[in-house]
């Protein structure tokens, strides 16, 4: 098994229902220490799939244009590339990027409160906004985290979509690493097109605001791998 194979301390399995929210699909790892367990959304799986179900492939009766409309509307990864999607997400595990998130996170929380406090003694600070007597708390709050912390967020912000980009990154070259570059490839694909993702975007744009990669560049670095 691929999660035994790393390590990964995998007790159970999971597939809910996200079909009856969204048609979104998605997969995750939760848990602590030793309890690790899967989740995937039935969107996910070709074989659990709600749309797919609806459309039974061969239902008598239809003609060739409906089978044709049917086909293109099926939904999910086989299960190879639920596999690979699966790689993809345990590459996160292996790497570590969770971890680092939250340390970053904590970091960040804790810059943030002491500066805070560092600056709501400053009484040039309320006088600059009219407040010249006194120093409301709340008041304090909102200067500080609305209007002096906004260049520093903006900058957080990009760094930290820079950071999640190259986890992801990380991620695929991990699942080509066990072999499942041709099929996390092509379930790729599917997901971009099941949750109606457009494939182009303006690599500034996309660089400033996407935390994942835009799939022709995932595919790109995916490309030598699956050739070979």
């Amino acid at each position: 098994m691929m999660a035994k194979s790393i390590d990964f301390p995998l007790t159970k399995v999971y597939v809910v229902e996200g079909s009856k929210r969204s048609s979104h699909s998605n997969a995750y790892f939760y848990g602590f220490f030793k309890n690790k367990r899967i989740v995937l959304f039935d969107t996910l799986l070709e074989d659990y799939s709600a749309l797919n179900k609806e459309h039974p492939e061969g239902e008598d009766g239809e003609d060739d244009d409906t089978k044709s409309k049917v086909k293109n509307k099926k939904q999910g990864c086989k299960n190879e590339e639920v596999l690979a999607v699966l790689g993809h997400e345990l590459g996160h595990w292996k790497l570590g990027h969770t971890i680092k998130n939250i340390v970053i996170s904590q970091m960040n929380s804790f810059l943030c409160f002491f500066l805070f406090a560092v600056l709501i003694g400053q009484k040039e600070l309320f006088a600059a906004f009219g407040f010249y007597e006194t120093q409301p708390t709340l008041i304090g709050l909102m200067i500080v985290f609305q209007f002096i912390f906004s260049p520093y967020n903006e900058i957080l912000s990009f760094c930290l979509t820079v950071l999640s980009r190259r986890f992801e990154f990380q991620a695929d070259a991990f699942a080509k690493e066990l072999g499942k570059a041709k099929d996390l490839y092509s379930a790729l694909i599917k997901l971009n097109k099941d949750n109606l993702g457009f494939p182009v975007s303006d690599w500034i744009f996309s660089m400033w605001h996407y935390s994942h990669p835009p799939l022709l560049e995932r595919l790109q670095a995916l490309k030598d791998a699956k050739q070979d």
